[in-house]
């Protein structure tokens, strides 16, 4: 069996550079395509670095990857941009893994409420796989065209799920959540962002964030019913990380809530809950695939902390998760040495 080839558009961002960098570990592929608009005809090793396995190969435009002979194509690129690009790779039986947030609700008039445009692939989004493999892993398997979450919903979700059944019907949520800044792309960064948050903390889009929608979009398909969720992000500065905390109102008080996330994650290697009484740190999830929680209960409250790696379990390696499931080989190959 020959190796896969793959492809990546947006391969120069931060979680582009994150993906190349585990695919350089995988024997398995070969990166044989990449595109980022703004490096059109350069080289790879010249505009990043050189790689051990990654051979050095100019970027292309995006489009030119439908004539290419590929196995798989990442996006690692804004929303609103590869939905034109994924049917026409997908008629050439290339499956697609997207980072972006292009393919993540089914309902395009959901879609469309988010991120205030009308989605040109509305076809489509029943056929793609929600990308969080704890949930979905059978049929991230068998998907041609995956949706990997945001990193907000990464870590929400994973928290909240081994409890939907001990909700109230309508739940309330709140989700206080963080991220270092890397989580606002690299032009943001670049342009002072990283100067203006240092020794600093703030709120940012206290109204809407699009990550709310997402979250409850899959909620409401677990639950049956639409919870109400407030959601405030926070700038924290660092520049990797992502910390979660949630609070839920439970039913059914007398239950061990840390027996409950222990068996629901028991099998899963990247799902670390952590013993009782012990807090997640960031450090200790950055620069690795692993989802560290823990349980906190007061009465009828239960407080969920949650920590990853925005880039890595909130974009990168979680695709690479994603890619593994897809081809055959094992879920951790190329993120065991993380």
């Amino acid at each position: 069996m020959g190796k896969s080839k793959v492809g990546i558009i947006g391969a120069t961002g931060y979680v582009g550079v994150e993906l190349l960098n585990l695919l350089d570990l995988k024997t398995d592929l070969e990166v044989s395509f990449l595109s980022s608009s703004n490096s059109i005809g350069e080289n790879l090793y010249e505009k990043i670095k050189p790689f051990n396995n990654i051979k050095d190969q100019k970027f292309f435009p995006a489009e030119a990857a439908i004539e290419e002979n590929l196995d798989y194509v990442f996006f690692t690129t804004q929303h609103n941009f590869s939905m034109d690009i994924v049917p026409s790779l997908l008629r050439k039986k290339i499956r697609v893994i997207d980072l972006s947030a292009d393919f993540r609700f089914s309902d395009p008039n959901l879609w469309q409420q988010a991120y205030e445009d009308k989605h040109r692939a509305a076809d489509l989004l029943k056929k793609a796989v929600y990308g969080l493999p704890e949930l979905e892993r059978e049929k991230i398997k068998d998907a041609d065209l995956v949706a990997v979450p945001g990193c907000y919903p990464t870590a929400s979700l994973l928290g909240i799920i081994p409890v939907v059944d001990y909700l109230e019907k309508e739940p309330q949520i709140i989700l206080d959540v963080k991220s270092g800044i890397s989580g606002a792309g690299r032009q943001k960064v670049e342009n002072e962002l990283a100067d203006k948050i240092e020794d600093n903390f703030t709120a940012y889009s206290p109204e809407f964030h699009r990550h709310q929608s997402e979250i409850s979009h899959f909620l409401e398909k677990q639950l049956g019913s639409n919870p109400f969720i407030i959601f405030t992000p926070h700038l924290i500065p660092t520049f990797r990380g992502e910390y979660v905390t949630c609070y839920l109102k439970i039913e059914k008080q007398e239950k061990d809530f840390q027996e409950i996330y222990e068996n629901f994650y028991k099998k899963e290697k990247f799902v670390r809950v952590l013993p009782k009484g012990t807090i997640p740190e960031l450090k200790k999830v950055q620069n690795t695939n692993f989802c560290d929680i823990s349980i906190f209960k007061k009465k009828n409250i239960l407080t969920v902390h949650i920590a990853i790696d925005n880039l890595l379990k909130g974009a990168a390696s979680q695709a690479v998760q994603c890619l593994n499931l897809m081809s055959g080989v094992k879920e951790d190959s190329g993120l065991n040495l993380l």
